[in-house]
């Protein structure tokens, strides 16, 4: 229950002035949550764990509509590690721009996953207004 709560805080903090939340997800239990966060117009994926569950995750980016053709819409997925946060938290933010190649203006889908898929897909899009 205490980890439910923690995980939900992390995720429901007042971020940053200047960080906001585009999209966001937490699993059922609050023990796993992931996000899309926006600063200084730059996109940032976010994952927190409330215990190290997993080392590494994939996250794989996609521009919409999907199988449209064309190289920037085609699927593209990393493998990132996820880093000892505090109160025994765990933590992974990834700039998008730095990471994934494709930022045409449009509506993108992220998924995150860590064997299985972690929970739903999140979509946002590029610029950030």
């Amino acid at each position: 229950m205490i980890a439910v709560l923690f995980a939900a805080m992390l995720l429901a903090a007042p971020a940053p002035a200047a960080e906001t939340r585009v999209a966001s997800y937490c699993s059922p239990s609050g023990d796993v949550c992931y996000g899309v966060f926006g600063r200084r117009r730059r996109v940032y994926l976010r994952i927190t764990t409330a215990a190290g569950y997993f080392h590494r995750y994939t996250l794989c980016v996609q521009l919409l509509p999907a199988g449209s053709g064309g190289a920037e819409h085609a699927r593209r997925c990393g493998s990132f590690p996820v880093f000892r946060g505090g109160a025994g938290t765990w933590i992974s933010t990834i700039d998008y721009a730095r990471q994934f190649p494709i930022t045409r203006p449009g509506r993108y889908r992220a998924t995150w996953k860590a064997g299985p898929r972690l929970g739903p897909s999140l979509t946002f899009r590029l610029p950030l207004r």
